[in-house]
């Protein structure tokens, strides 16, 4: 009989290392499963607020079953007036469903030591297409959760996939497998239900996934919020490098005016912040960003930017990505700069000092400027290039390069990469001021602090740029003009800062 609970955790563990070791790498990927420790079990259990009474329990995609099984155990020790438990574990791979079963099976010898009510059932059948049946009405069963406890396959839909179809007919259309479980799993909550889900931290921004958001928030309350100081610690042993997020909704439409906001790896020192949720989704925001205030100066940098006067679209300044998709232009490419050929600018170029070309590596650096060509190249000018991607070695997520005619004065045109994203005025060259003024502002730390907070991801998209607020034109051509444009950027940013009355500026790294 098992009477320590530390024995249920080690049995645990060893059915998941054993899952581990002896899944084929490239089947766990397309399946995308990612099996959750004991340790990180425990940190989407205590998000939960109350166990009391009968409870229904849905894990989805469970995998070998550590997430319901500790949610089980855990419920049970709580002392909160747990009168039953029923588990209900969907997994698409038999193998797992059998561990799953195992998983399960040490979880019902607490129960019946303790003399409560436990049944589980591990169905090996499509959740997706079983939970649209039950949330729309096709099965007599309906929403009957009181919890669902969330680690769901990752994996990207395609436009016309079945998953993508069914995610649609539950709220919104999703570009990834895992939100589609997040919205068909919501959706078997009792209204009061509480649905706890480690996930990618991507789905908080994006235009992707605004719809997905808009979905999941209209009929669900965000409560609390956890995010990891590593983006490796969730799922070290499985080479696991996406940064992921904990959240906690409670199933109802009404918001709460509060948000739980907690940083720290399992293990580790957690520091806790309790933010208004005007904090985490901007009143009036049509998109639904979801930010994440780590800290007070993170808020403080928030808060700042919120007061900034414009955006790029109010000054006149467009957002597109690179043209030239070296794939598909593969015929037109050079290793050199021969005559007939203009240079290509890959994300290697783009630097917070200006642009580097020719880059070093292996990338081809120029196209032909040819006819077939005409509609892939820039005319010469004045542009901000803004790596799409940054590496994980870079200290900053946003990189701006300022593109400056003078420096090409030979060259008509330039090839810019699709992995570029580039600011331009419909299409036109920008002032070498604002130019020079812009790319100041964007690499700032401050920026980058602030956009850190609802971007969970290394890509910089078009409508994360267009969203920014920024300084009115003139004072970004004024930050051009100095002989040091990043000493007068944040001059002016302390200036205004003390103007409209935001304290905590300071102790962000301004100079970076």
């Amino acid at each position: 009989m098992l009477t320590d609970i530390e024995m249920v955790w080690n049995g645990l563990e060893e059915i998941r290392r054993a899952a581990v070791s002896e899944a084929n790498p490239k089947y766990r990927k397309d399946l995308g499963q990612v099996f959750t420790s004991v340790s990180v079990a425990q940190l989407l259990v205590e998000m939960f607020s109350d166990w009391r009474g009968d409870v229904e329990l849905v894990d989805a995609g469970a995998g070998v079953g550590t997430l319901s099984a500790v949610a089980a155990v855990s419920a049970l020790f709580s002392g909160g007036g747990l009168t039953s438990m029923r588990v209900l574990a969907w997994e698409v791979d038999p193998e797992l469903a059998v561990k799953s079963k195992q998983s399960m099976a040490l979880v019902s010898e607490c129960f019946d030591e303790a003399g409560i009510p436990f049944e589980f059932e591990v169905l090996n059948e499509d959740f997706l297409h079983r939970a649209a049946q039950k949330s729309l009405g096709l099965s007599s069963d309906g929403a009957t959760a009181t919890h669902v406890i969330l680690n769901p396959p990752y994996a990207k839909l395609s436009s016309f996939s079945n998953e993508r179809v069914l995610a649609e007919r539950l709220g919104a259309p999703v570009p990834n497998l895992y939100a589609a479980f997040m919205l068909a799993a919501s959706a078997l909550l009792k209204v009061g239900g509480e649905m706890v889900a480690i996930t990618p931290r991507s789905f908080c921004n994006g235009s992707y996934f605004k719809k997905f958001r808009r979905a999941l928030l209209s009929q669900n309350g965000l409560v609390s919020i956890r995010v990891f100081e590593s983006r490796i610690c969730a799922f070290a042993d499985q080479d696991v490098l996406q940064e992921n997020v904990i959240t906690h909704f409670v199933r109802g439409e009404v918001q709460p005016e509060k948000v739980r906001m907690q940083v720290g790896d399992p293990g580790g020192l957690v520091t806790e912040r309790v933010v208004p949720l005007a904090e985490v989704i901007f009143s009036g925001d049509r998109d639904v960003v979801i930010h994440v205030a780590e800290s007070e100066d993170v808020a403080s940098a928030t808060t700042f930017m919120q007061e900034l006067p414009a955006t790029l679209e109010t000054i006149g300044v467009n957002v597109s990505t690179g043209r030239v998709v070296d794939f598909r232009a593969r015929q037109w490419l050079q290793i050199e700069h021969i005559p007939g050929s203009v240079p290509l600018l890959y994300p290697s170029s783009v630097d917070r000092g200006g642009v580097l070309w020719p880059s070093s590596g292996s990338k081809p650096i120029a196209i032909d400027d040819v006819g077939s060509t005409a509609s892939l190249l820039t005319p010469r000018g004045n542009y901000v290039l803004v790596k799409r991607f940054s590496s994980k070695e870079e200290r900053r997520r946003i990189v701006a390069g300022p593109l400056l005619a003078d420096a090409f004065p030979e060259c008509p045109r330039f090839g810019i990469e699709n992995h570029v994203n580039y600011l331009h005025r419909q299409g036109r060259p920008l002032s070498r001021q604002l130019v020079i003024g812009l790319s100041a502002f964007l690499n700032h730390k401050l920026v980058d602090v602030y956009f850190r907070s609802f971007s969970g991801h290394t890509q910089v998209n078009a409508s994360d740029l267009r969203r920014l607020r920024i300084p009115d034109r003139a004072t970004l051509e004024e930050f051009g003009s100095a002989s040091c444009p990043h000493e007068a950027c944040s001059e002016w940013i302390h200036s205004f800062a003390a103007a409209v009355g935001i304290s905590g500026i300071e102790e962000v790294d301004l100079v970076g």
